[in-house]
């Protein structure tokens, strides 16, 4: 290119499934905005038409690289629902119009700017690419795929918190280096050509032909990705897909309080971009909010923080999130209101492994289950000196927490759940029980029941003390790994001991790269190595959905069928111990004649309903979120 054509070229273009807002819970816009701050131009290409590479060209070529994300959810997630039909809406788009994103946005995405500009180097990232970046299960076709770096075709991919890779990238090639000499940063990906020698001191792990002919390599290969995502001791791992090799480096350091302040403290807009005119659903949902911490200790088994986030959690200082909140009250459209100051698990802000040493070594892919380790630090006064400061701010008016509580952590500390209640609930506090049953539970890598019961014991002693009516509202989950018709009955009869009805009942999505997901792949805990109990078929699925709604009145036919297939209708009947009256039973998969001509499709898989000429879809909202 000559110098006038060069003049005006931006470093990197990013391109995202996403509609852009300028706000740090947007992945795209934290990496362009830290790109921007380590003196590099950036552009952004957001929810492009991936039907022609024309769209790839409306900023011209960059000069270093293109970054390609699918954008904030894995895309496959965010256009279908747990029963694989397609959502009526996209959060993450304008008006919430769905539609706005291919399948696998992250290979149409690249195909495209490898034909708008080839040769320019091509980084994929974001929770899409990092969670596919080895051999992984495809709920939506029902089969093991290999790295997302060879469908992709990318040069590179980054997984986990992009930070430190992206700007690393952005240095090496700026001075000169070509893509391939990027190959050795720590937290990527790359695929190995035919002449090209594997790196020195990788572990070999099972390959994506090992994988498809037996369950147990594929839960052997998400074994070893959380065994080596210690970013201290972890290995290189190396992986064959036919004739090819992906290589996957090992975890990069997470990044520090330091740096965390310095990325949440840029120059944002909190705005969308001015040229949508119709809201971005998402953005609402987070509209004075302020994110405090990263990386959970948690460990579930079906959460994806913990490989992509991190196991150690990462928090910002005191100081930077009342900057940020001293910031929100000189907008003239801000009412007072924090609507969250939390993260992936609020309450542990400032929480980490007490011993360096041992942090240094540690494999755990979770500190607190089957119990808290030693080290781990469980100190809730950090967070409870910032939520006192933070709702003593002038032009504050109430400071709430939204995010998930650990509640076995909330409840070893003497003050911090009288004061959550006193002052940072707005009516409801949300937990995430998951589950009642003790099988359920540690398939889960969830605490005992006992924990959420004493949690919810003081919560409740804590509002009569303050003449209160607040509530919690317990999430639940059906349908995973372990849990069977005697566990799905064991949470029901829970649910009514303690008069819990729950908004909404998780049916679980088998995501890539998850301890749950290799469970349900291949009916085996990869640790014990004894089979575990594993409902696929979509009438066992809606089943154990109509048990946690046995106190609808229009679940009670599905109810009943449900236990009655399970054996155990002394559970029907009108005495004290029942769930469900006697009555008609049958099936939500089943079509029913109705009074009056008018037909209804029950179903708690997401088909059709039919009234009186009228369609409606009724979806279930499964997203990889905070487990609380």
């Amino acid at each position: 290119m000559t110098p006038e054509e060069t003049r005006g070229q931006l470093d990197v273009i990013l391109v995202t499934g996403d509609a852009y807002v300028d706000h740090p819970s947007w992945g795209i816009a934290a990496v362009g905005r830290w790109l921007e701050a380590h003196g590099y131009s950036v552009g952004i290409i957001a929810q492009p038409d991936w039907n022609s590479p024309d769209a790839f060209r409306a900023l011209g070529k960059p000069r270093l690289f293109f970054g390609i994300t699918a954008g904030n959810m894995d895309s496959m997630v965010n256009r279908y629902t747990a029963s694989r039909r397609l959502r009526s809406t996209d959060a993450y788009a304008p008006g919430g119009l769905a539609g706005q994103r291919p399948d696998r946005a992250t290979i149409a995405y690249t195909g495209r700017a490898r034909q708008a500009y080839p040769g320019v180097p091509v980084v994929v990232g974001g929770i899409e690419a990092s969670l596919r970046r080895l051999v992984h299960y495809d709920f939506w076709q029902d089969k093991i795929r290999g790295s997302i770096l060879l469908d992709a075709k990318a040069d590179l991919l980054v997984y986990g918190m992009g930070e430190r890779q992206i700007v690393e990238i952005a240095h090496r090639l700026d001075a000169g280096h070509t893509i391939k000499e990027c190959r050795d940063i720590p937290g990527t990906a790359h695929a190995l050509g035919a002449k090209d020698a594997p790196p020195d001191g990788a572990v070999e792990i099972p390959s994506l032909e090992d994988c498809r002919k037996n369950a147990s390599d594929f839960n052997r290969v998400t074994l070893m990705m959380y065994r080596e995502s210690n970013p201290h001791c972890g290995l290189t791992l190396m992986q064959r897909h036919g004739t090819r090799v992906v290589v996957q480096n090992r975890a990069v350091e997470p990044i520090t309080s330091e740096m965390m302040d310095r990325l949440h403290e840029l120059p944002y807009t909190y705005k969308a971009h001015n040229c949508y005119r119709q809201p971005i659903p998402a953005l609402k949902s987070i509209a004075g909010s302020v994110t405090v911490n990263r990386g959970c200790s948690g460990g579930c088994s079906f959460c994806a923080l913990t490989i992509h986030q991190g196991k150690d959690v990462t928090s910002r200082s005191a100081d930077s999130v009342l900057r940020e909140l001293k910031s929100m009250t000189t907008n003239k459209k801000f009412n007072g209101i924090v609507s969250d100051l939390g993260g992936p698990t609020a309450n542990m802000f400032h929480m980490k492994c007490t011993s360096e040493a041992a942090n240094q070594l540690c494999r755990r892919v979770s500190c607190l289950h089957p119990v808290r380790c030693k080290h781990y630090g469980t100190d809730h006064k950090p967070y409870l000196e910032l939520l006192r400061k933070a709702r003593n701010l002038p032009g504050i008016r109430r400071v709430f927490v939204n995010s998930g509580i650990r509640y076995d952590l909330a409840d070893l500390d003497g003050e911090f759940v009288e004061e959550l209640a006193e002052h940072h609930v707005q009516g409801q506090l949300s937990v995430a029980p998951e589950h009642a049953g003790a099988s359920a539970l540690h398939h889960m890598r969830k605490p005992d029941i006992q924990y959420f019961t004493s949690f919810m014991e003081r919560f409740q002693k804590a509002n009569e003390k303050l003449g209160k009516k607040q509530y919690l509202v317990p999430y639940f989950q059906c349908a995973h790994p372990g849990v069977g018709p005697k566990e799905t009955i064991e949470l029901a009869l829970y649910m009514k001991k303690h008069g819990l009805r729950p908004r909404q009942v998780q049916m679980f999505m088998p995501t890539p790269a998850t301890i749950s997901t290799a469970i349900y792949v291949s009916g085996v805990d990869p640790y014990t190595k004894k089979p575990v109990t594993v409902a696929k078929g979509r009438k066992e699925r809606a089943r154990q959905r109509a048990l946690l709604f046995y106190w609808k009145k229009e679940e009670w036919p599905h109810v009943r069928e449900a236990l009655q297939a399970w054996r155990r209708t002394e559970l029907i009947g009108k005495h004290k111990g029942a769930l469900v009256p006697p009555g008609p039973a049958y099936g939500g998969w089943d079509k029913r004649n109705r009074s009056k001509g008018k037909v209804r499709y029950d179903t708690h898989m997401g088909m059709k309903v039919e009234r009186a000429g009228k369609h409606e879809e009724s979806e279930e909202n499964w997203e990889p979120v905070a487990c609380g």
